[in-house]
């Protein structure tokens, strides 16, 4: 089974004054959203890592199954959410999603197809990345071979810096399907989703 780590203790500068995590779509903080759908997939234990606005989040996802932990050095980049992500799966954990707390298009149905290809061909000693002809996506699951490199990352890389050195162990989902690769940056993001 795949444990899963939502990553949600960014600051959302660039969304404005507001964390863009609690604003509303279809009448839902977005952090709901994402989380609904993650805890409807086929993972196993859910960590939500979150920062400044703790008690928000605690009180936002007050009834899903998941584990929400403070980062208290959020400010040192995503990298220390990952990490401290990481240190709290369990020792016999294989494998685990790292998620975005701000991709709204992606449904249960979604992240269950990225789940199923990584059982058939994914594994300890592989990492298993969304992919279309352009890009790579999210979430991306690593095997349980790459968590002492993810322990080790500093700053703002997020997994990118391991997939892009370990080409020989990626396995690529290929997916058009725009979720994959939509993440709410700014406040005009979510107006477009609002619209349709």
């Amino acid at each position: 089974m795949t444990d899963a780590i939502i990553l949600a203790a960014g600051d959302s500068k660039r969304f404005g004054s507001t964390n863009k995590l609690f604003t509303q779509l279809y009448s839902k903080p977005l952090i709901s959203h994402v989380v609904n759908e993650i805890c409807k997939s086929k993972v196993k234990n859910i960590f939500v890592i979150t920062g400044k606005d703790h008690d928000l989040i605690c009180d936002v996802l007050n009834n899903y199954r998941v584990n929400v932990i403070k980062n208290q050095n959020h400010i040192l980049g995503i990298n220390s959410s990952i990490s401290l992500g990481i240190e709290n799966l369990d020792p016999v954990s294989n494998s685990v999603m790292i998620c975005l707390g701000d991709m709204p298009l992606l449904l249960s149905k979604d992240y269950n197809k990225l789940l199923n290809f990584n059982n058939n061909f994914g594994g300890k000693n592989k990492i298993t990345v969304p992919f279309n002809s352009n890009q790579n996506g999210n979430p991306a699951i690593f095997g349980s071979k790459f968590y002492k490199k993810l322990l080790c990352l500093k700053g703002d890389e997020g997994g990118k810096k391991i997939i892009d050195e370990n080409n020989k162990h990626l396995v690529k989902f290929f997916t058009d399907f725009k979720g994959f690769y939509y993440d709410i940056d700014v406040k005009n993001d979510i107006l477009e989703l609002s619209l349709k």
